[in-house]
């Protein structure tokens, strides 16, 4: 196996590592459960706290797991529709910055210990569960860029192709 081989392999376990993570916590968002586990975030959250002032916890968690469903089916079009897939890879892009907010916006997310008289901020268990989002955000921005690429190249060859047949009809 070589480089090339591996970092193709490396791209799509990561595309459809995204692809599962979306459908999965998408679709766990339909139950009251997690509606009721995500409503402190949410509500802590300034880019989100206002969805609670058009709809129920259960229709905003609903509504957040559509969103993230339909994301998730978008970035793994990826492979027959790289405009889908650049679309896909930003919208996911989107969904885990702003998960990632909520390390700096959720109270709990960090414990403070100064046993030892030295202040050490440590993430909580929750805390942790949502560090995973920097990687899932890292994994996005690649796609988005490898579908942006991608996009880009098949513009260029048109135009050029365009261009060919311009100047053959001349």
């Amino acid at each position: 196996m070589n480089h090339t081989t591996i970092s193709r392999l490396g791209f799509y376990v990561a595309l459809y590592g995204v692809v599962a993570i979306l459908f999965w916590i998408g679709f766990f968002k339909y139950h009251p459960d997690e509606a009721a586990a995500i409503q402190g975030i949410v509500a802590s959250s300034p880019l989100m706290a206002w969805l609670y002032d058009v709809a129920s916890v259960n229709q905003v968690s609903a509504a957040i797991g559509t969103a993230e469903i339909i994301v998730g089916l978008l970035v793994a079009a990826y492979p027959i529709s790289k405009k889908a897939g650049l679309v896909g890879g930003a919208l996911a892009s989107v969904i885990f910055l702003t998960t990632t907010s909520f390390l700096l916006t959720t109270p709990g997310v960090l414990h403070v210990s100064s046993l030892s008289g030295d202040t050490l901020a440590f993430p909580s268990l929750f805390g942790g569960f949502l560090a995973k989002d920097l990687v899932l955000l890292g994994a996005s921005l690649v796609i988005t860029g490898s579908a942006w690429q991608a996009v880009s190249a098949e513009r260029n060859a048109q135009h050029t192709q365009d261009d060919a047949l311009i100047a053959d009809a001349a």
